[in-house]
């Protein structure tokens, strides 16, 4: 399921940016592109604003569905894997190696760089 997910969104981005790349400039139309200007008898005397607009806000909410899906199948998984009892007893092991007996040593005073004195 995930796979089909992620094939699907990524033909729909595809498909997005194309859909976006044939609508229409200001004073020109689908023909332009191609080349001529007979194109705009093809989808009728308005033209393919209409159909290119409503293809776009189709695959568009499409597109964001399964971003959303993605999403979700993506946080299950983190989630699953995620223990945090494990994950505190594991830090404290490591403390407990290091030698620290989980306290912070802060030093007192912060070592100072050394200043040389410049050649010219």
């Amino acid at each position: 399921m995930y796979l089909f997910v992620v094939t699907l969104h990524v033909l729909l981005a595809a498909l997005l940016v194309l859909v976006i790349v044939l609508q229409p400039g200001k004073g020109s139309d689908v023909g332009a592109a191609f080349g001529g200007g007979g194109t705009s008898t093809l989808f009728g005397p308005r033209g393919p604003t209409n159909l290119l607009q409503r293809a776009t806000t189709v695959v568009a909410f499409m597109f964001m569905g399964t971003s959303l899906t993605l999403a979700l199948y993506s946080n299950r998984r983190m989630m699953a894997d995620a223990n945090v009892e494990e994950e505190l007893l594991r830090l404290r092991q490591e403390e407990a190696a290091l030698g620290s007996g989980g306290e912070v040593v802060i030093p007192d005073e912060m070592p100072q760089p050394e200043i040389t004195p410049s050649r010219r």
